[in-house]
């Protein structure tokens, strides 16, 4: 099940970012106010529990509970389990090394999944603040396992930080949560730009996410005088509607359909595909009725400056083009005998303007 997004800022703010540390700063001012005496100390850790568990509640009736929410819950329930039951080294930890624990317990749930090559804790954030077509894509599961191995280090360091000097603020509270909201919270603003150029992504092999991802291309110097919207309708296995929007020298994408598009692109997915590789020759798949085009003509061409060729492919040229266009022509070959049958327009009076304008 898809995970709900919250309707309001602060909603989502809160499950993200607050909600799950109620507990612990609740544990932690309690604990303080009893000067860490053992009854202190198992009043502390039941309230903690009490707060943590209506949290964990609450989340899961969102679908926002996260790694963090089992995490702290766990560490809650044995906590006061242990320490009601008396247990003398229980209690000698959670007196003298409550952060540590915490901070040791973070690096657990950042460690333990990314060595089983399970889904990190980043995934939850990451799927919160990226698009969706871009969560398909390899490069978001690598930069996911970075980011957890990256914060593996920031919680380690955190918790070697506590557990050298338990009883001095500066090394439980100030100096860890320094680390990771100065260094680790600000991380994917340099991180990721710096894994993308050491490893640069290829080009995706879904129509969508070739599609989606046209703003990331656009020349905005080629475009900067330029007003359109670009719709594509794609058919075929992965079908979708989706649109640019170009204006002031910007782009972005959007799913769906725009009113009144000044040119409208109609594609079989694959065909799309063999043509942003390179390995299908755009201006002889648009003559052999591959794929079609509708509105103003000389926006196609433009097209080929605003959105140039990435990663030295050349999309105008490729080799074995006759090989594919066979095998391309043959699976749209039963859309367009549809689309004639409904009483769309054939492309073949206008196909010469487009073969120009293609090329």
């Amino acid at each position: 099940m898809p995970p709900t997004v919250p309707r309001s800022p602060f909603a989502r703010f809160f499950y993200m970012h607050v909600g799950s540390f109620v507990a612990l700063l609740v544990y932690a001012i309690d604990l303080a106010r009893a000067g860490q005496a053992a009854e202190g100390l198992r009043h502390a850790l039941l309230v903690a529990l009490v707060v943590e568990t209506a949290y964990v509640a609450l989340a899961a009736r969102r679908d926002e509970l996260k790694y963090a929410d089992y995490c702290l819950w766990t560490v809650f329930a044995l906590g006061t389990l242990l320490v009601q039951a008396g247990v003398s080294p229980a209690v000698f930890l959670f007196q003298n090394y409550s952060s540590a624990i915490f901070f040791g317990t973070f690096s657990l749930m950042a460690l333990v999944p990314l060595l089983l090559g399970r889904e990190t804790f980043t995934y939850y954030y990451a799927r919160r603040q990226t698009p969706r077509w871009q969560q398909n894509l390899p490069t978001f599961h690598s930069i996911n396992r970075l980011m957890a191995a990256f914060w593996t280090l920031i919680f380690f360091t955190a918790t070697l930080l506590a557990a050298s000097a338990p009883h001095d603020w500066r090394f439980t509270a100030l100096y860890p949560n320094l680390l990771i909201f100065v260094v680790g919270v600000p991380a994917p603003l340099w991180c990721t730009p710096l894994f993308l150029r050491f490893f640069p992504p290829a080009l995706p092999q879904t129509v969508e996410a070739l599609i989606m991802g046209m703003p990331f291309v656009f020349n905005s110097e080629a475009g900067r005088d330029a007003d359109a919207r670009i719709q594509f309708c794609v058919s075929g296995a992965d079908a979708g509607d989706y649109y640019l929007r170009i204006a002031k020298g910007k782009c972005e994408s959007l799913e769906g359909r725009t009113p009144m598009p000044d040119l409208t692109v109609y594609t079989p997915d694959t065909v799309w595909v063999e043509m942003m590789h390179g390995r299908l020759d755009r201006a002889r798949a648009l003559e052999q009725g591959l794929y079609r085009v509708e509105g103003d003509l000389t926006m196609l061409a433009q097209m080929a400056k605003w959105f140039p060729p990435q990663n030295s492919v050349d999309l105008s040229v490729a080799k074995g083009t006759s090989r594919k266009s066979s095998l391309c022509r043959e699976e749209v070959r039963s859309t367009e005998r549809k689309r004639m049958d409904d009483g769309s327009s054939s492309p073949e009076p206008m196909r010469q303007d487009l073969r120009d304008a293609a090329r």
